[in-house]
């Protein structure tokens, strides 16, 4: 059974992000389930080196680590 959990995300990052999803997904809630499993789905492909610094500078900068 797949339960529902809550996230508490900054306003301004939700408003941009329906802002991008308009016409693409049915809610925010979509999009995001949508992002974190690509995000965590094993089908052999990794980030290379650069990619991985990439994101984890662009995280720094937002507070997220």
């Amino acid at each position: 059974m797949n339960q529902d959990r809550t996230v508490n995300l900054p306003e301004d990052l939700c408003v941009a992000a329906e802002k991008f999803m308009t016409g693409r997904f049915e809610s925010l809630e979509a999009l995001i389930s949508f992002l974190l499993q690509e995000v965590v789905k094993d089908d052999g492909s990794k980030f290379d080196q650069a990619e991985e610094q990439m994101i984890e500078q662009r995280l720094k900068d937002l507070g997220y680590i």
